[in-house]
């Protein structure tokens, strides 16, 4: 084999394997995807979307939906029955248990935690300069004083580690991600799904319901979500985000794309699938 034959195989053969980011990404999506069919099996819900904003923009929700009943028009004008939102519901995904695990506990059981986590990186920084020395800046002259580039080690723990930091100084300076949805008050029930088993229900924040996702993609309901009761306002303002989420879904189905300027122009459609097949989580 030549070497530029070579080239494209190895090319090829490295293109083929997925990334963990698109591994993670996938199976977030199937567990997204196994979200609705529960929904719709329970009781089929007025609208759904994904990725969906619980404020303006920011803090999206992996999934939301609303329920509607219809109800006498208190004016004379426009049709006899209009549509009234009567619940809503947010539902979140997590693939892995350390993601999810500063969502799913109290405030002040954080700092423990990462106490332990800031030894574990201290000793992992402590074997990164035996191991690898060459991550030392040639620039400083004085041991006590230099500085390594940890961010480009090879060991994969520490940059595991230091991730869990990071999340978990960001739930302590601005709260978890959870909190930061719950506090919307824009849902009626709030759901955590995970893969089967991931977390216990008894770790869950409170009034938090627990979907386990199985690995043929059914859906176990390891706790009910507790009632909140959202004003009308709430209800009526995530009911809004969910069209405008909706409506990515909507554009991208028919083929229409939009620019960074806002222009749309079209473009080939995805193809449809309508046969009946199975998937797994992994």
């Amino acid at each position: 084999m030549s070497q530029l034959s070579f080239w494209f195989d190895f090319r090829k053969r490295k293109s083929e394997q997925p990334s963990a980011a698109t591994t993670e990404g996938r199976k977030r999506q199937a567990m997204q995807r196994a979200v609705l069919c529960w929904l719709y099996g329970r009781e089929a819900p007025s609208g759904v979307a994904l990725n969906v904003a619980t404020r303006i923009a920011r803090v999206k929700a992996d999934a939301a939906a609303f329920w509607s009943r219809a109800r006498r028009n208190p004016r004379d004008e426009g049709p006899r029955n209009v549509l009234e939102p009567t619940c809503t519901a947010i539902v979140q995904c997590y693939t892995e248990r350390q993601d999810c695990w500063a969502d799913c506990t109290k405030t002040a059981d954080i700092m423990p935690e990462l106490e332990r986590l800031r030894r574990r990186r201290t000793k992992l920084e402590a074997r990164i300069r035996r191991e690898e020395p060459a991550l030392r800046d040639p620039n400083t002259l004085f041991e006590e004083y230099a500085e390594w580039r940890y961010e480009k080690s090879a060991n994969r723990e520490y940059h595991d580690v230091h991730r869990q930091i990071q999340k978990l100084e960001h739930a302590l300076l601005e709260g978890t991600q959870f909190e930061q949805i719950r506090s919307a008050e824009v849902a009626d029930y709030l759901y955590l799904a995970v893969p089967s088993g991931l977390v216990k229900a008894h770790e869950l924040a409170d009034g938090w319901g627990l979907l386990w996702i199985n690995r043929d993609l059914t859906v176990t309901l390891e706790r009910e979500a507790e009632c909140r009761d959202c004003l009308d306002e709430n209800r009526l303002h995530l009911v809004q985000n969910i069209a405008v989420a909706a409506s990515k879904s909507v554009l991208f189905a028919t083929g229409i794309r939009v620019r960074s300027d806002g222009t749309p122009y079209l473009t080939q459609p995805p193809r449809g699938h309508r046969k009946h097949k199975t998937f797994q989580l992994d």
